[in-house]
């Protein structure tokens, strides 16, 4: 196995792939700094998000005295939220800035530091060498803590650790569907949840809020979740997949403990999403760019309540263009203690003006939780979760 950095003639990806196959997780960053050698850097550094998708981490041992990069204002920010490759000119050369992806879901950047302007052939080089490094990121984190310590900057809450290990990735765009998932706050998170999964027959998706904030807030969100993963495994439909979950939580908890849902699934060829919603904010529908109107929707009672009667499956069909936004109360609740809540009719005013933007799924997400947390003076007094789902025209 070679440890230096790869020869002259070794492409820097296979380089980084060979090595990594024995490459200890702490070593990474270290490792893509020296595939980075071989276009020609002279320096060469991965940041990592942080839970709050509000700063950038550096990442590894060789860039250990590298500050950390806000998001705002920076040109590493924009590479992170465009998730795009931007350049911007150094003293002694220029700095690329690649975003880091895992598919579609971005977990960073990379700095790599260059005499003169790339051309096609290296740019193209170093967002490849970016996109192993996030291949690489979520595979070497199952065996280690050091990837995930570099992504936090306080002590996160048992609740919070529980929630987020239960999660999907934030976002995943093909060309028919988006979906991209956020929750806060970002360390201590206990009851809100959301889950999603693209199969065969189509995008199935739920968002959760338990009663309470603290560990059995948790505890009854993995139930109920995973409830809801196991019908949908099983082949249940959404009526089922209620009652399955329903008995569970009931019969765990005989003392009206419950969580409220919505879930449901999108057939992305005809657009049409039907759902299940268990005492939960009706879901947010925007034409193309338009004004979001809720959707028309018949609830039935929370989650471990026992319903008396079935629940009704709700039904909307999303046009190519279209973005359902499912959200917990905590969204249009938050605010200052004694002062304005947020209010769903400030949420739809935020919601129109980031989506006329055509940003990325997960960074419409980052400004409206951005908008929110400025509202409430970054104080939020409840948890929130906001999924949102997009129908795409087709095209990658």
């Amino acid at each position: 196995m070679h440890t230096g950095p790869p020869s002259p003639d070794r492409d820097p990806v296979s380089w980084l792939l060979d090595v990594s196959h024995t490459l200890a997780p702490a070593d990474l960053g270290d490792a893509v700094a020296r595939a980075m050698v071989g276009v020609g850097a002279t320096a060469a550094c991965a940041y990592l998000v942080d839970h709050d998708q509000v700063r950038l981490h550096p990442f590894g041992a060789g860039c250990a005295d590298r500050p950390v990069v806000e998001i705002a204002g920076t040109v590493a920010g924009r590479a992170f939220a465009w998730e795009r490759t931007h350049t911007e000119e150094l003293d002694s050369g220029v700095r690329v800035w690649a975003p880091l992806l895992d598919g579609t879901a971005r977990l960073g950047v990379v700095a790599v530091d260059l005499v003169t302007a790339p051309d096609a052939r290296v740019r193209r080089t170093i967002e490849r060498v970016a996109a192993l490094t996030a291949e690489l990121v979520i595979s070497k984190g199952h065996y280690t803590d050091a990837i995930e310590l570099a992504r936090r900057h306080q002590a996160m809450t048992l609740a919070a650790e529980l929630q987020r290990s239960n999660l999907p990735p934030v976002a995943l765009v093909t060309a028919q569907v988006a979906v991209a998932g956020v929750l806060q706050p970002a360390y201590e998170v206990a009851g809100d949840s959301f889950d999603y999964a693209l199969n065969a027959d189509g995008l199935h998706v739920a968002i959760l809020d338990s009663v309470g904030h603290d560990l059995d807030s948790s505890l009854i969100s993995h139930l109920v979740q995973g409830c809801l993963r196991n019908s949908r495994r099983r082949g249940l439909d959404l009526p089922a997949a209620y009652a399955v979950a329903d008995e569970a939580l009931a019969d765990l908890y005989r003392d009206q403990r419950f969580a409220t849902a919505a879930f449901g699934h999108l057939d992305p060829d005809s657009g049409r999403f039907r759902w299940i919603s268990a005492g939960h904010p009706k879901p947010l529908v925007v034409r193309g760019t338009d004004v979001a109107v809720e959707a028309p929707t018949v609830p039935t009672v929370p989650i471990g309540l026992r319903p008396k009667k079935p629940p009704d499956v709700n039904e909307v069909v999303l046009d190519p263009g279209d973005t359902l936004v499912l959200y917990t109360d905590g969204v249009t609740e938050g605010g200052v203690r004694g002062g304005e809540r947020f209010g769903l009719d400030r949420f739809v005013d935020v919601l129109g003006r980031v989506l006329v933007e055509d940003l990325p799924p997960a960074e419409v997400l980052r400004r409206l939780v951005t908008a929110v947390l400025e509202h409430t003076a970054h104080e939020l007094h409840d948890d929130m979760g906001i999924v949102l789902v997009q129908r795409r025209d087709g095209e990658a």
